[in-house]
């Protein structure tokens, strides 16, 4: 957030200063790459995502970390004194695979069944919308709030059985409405003098005991000297990002063992970023 002492100072002593002053408007878009963490499962082991072979003892695995998926993102933040910050980030975040499995199985009382090649998909893509206030600091950026996201996906596979089209399809929804997830929301950031790249982090967590969602990345962005600098600047962002979540047996004392799952997405992102 624009830092209010900041903001007054200059109000000040430029009386002929454009409402500019009082708002900052950033945004970016670019492209990642993700891959799926070793490990990854979901429903207690039912459905088991991340290798080739499986795990001994449990259902097959349906093959999703055979390659890195391409995906991209946009955001965008305004900045307003008094108010807090406002940031929307869209992010696409899907992971593919395919494995020749059989699948006989009883998940949350409905059958699945499968034989031979099985196209299966994650999708984590999700919509932010984050709240922030910032801490008026002269040399680093510290912003802290709320992030509520939601979750645009799911898990689906789609498969044969004795020559018919079977499908697996669990949303990330309530009845027909996105899961929602309230979130924590710390950024840091500042410029390293001389060079002219600012390094800032981002993270978004939920600590619910054995249960947790953890989202954060770290990223440098740069803007190129050019002569609209006064007006608006471009540049370039780059950096890592990794989500991951983890429901555990039990959540705020409920019993949430057959939902249990551990799931995570990291990878590179490198994208085009304008200030204003």
């Amino acid at each position: 957030m624009k830092k209010l002492l900041i903001t007054a100072a200059i109000a000040a002593t430029v009386p002929m200063a454009s409402a500019k002053v009082l708002i900052n408007i950033d945004g970016g878009v670019g492209y990642n790459i993700n891959s799926l963490g070793s490990g990854s499962n979901l429903a207690n082991d039912m459905f088991v995502l991340d290798s080739k072979t499986g795990a001994t003892g449990v259902s097959p695995s349906y093959g999703l970390n055979m390659d890195a998926n391409n995906g991209f993102y946009g955001w965008a933040s305004i900045s307003l004194p008094v108010l807090p910050d406002v940031k929307l980030k869209y992010e696409s975040l899907v992971i593919e695979g395919k494995n020749n499995l059989t699948i006989d199985e009883v998940v949350y009382g409905q059958t699945f069944e499968m034989n031979g090649d099985v196209e299966s998909k994650l999708d984590l893509s999700h919509l932010d919308m984050a709240l922030t206030f910032g801490l008026p600091l002269p040399v680093v950026d510290i912003d802290f709030g709320l992030n509520i996201r939601s979750m645009m996906g799911g898990f689906s596979a789609t498969g044969q059985l004795a020559g018919n089209e079977k499908k697996v399809d669990a949303p990330f929804q309530i009845g027909s409405t996105p899961l929602i997830v309230p979130m924590g929301y710390l950024s840091v950031g500042g410029t390293i003098p001389g060079v002219g790249v600012k390094v800032s982090g981002e993270l978004a967590t939920l600590p619910l005991g054995d249960t947790k969602i953890s989202d954060w990345n770290i990223k440098g962005t740069w803007y190129a000297p050019l002569p609209t600098n006064m007006l608006v600047k471009f540049g370039l962002e780059g950096g890592f990002r990794s989500f991951n979540m983890t429901i555990g047996d039990s959540t705020l004392g409920a019993d949430t063992s057959d939902f249990a799952s551990e799931v995570g997405v990291n990878g590179f992102f490198l994208g085009a970023t304008a200030h204003f």
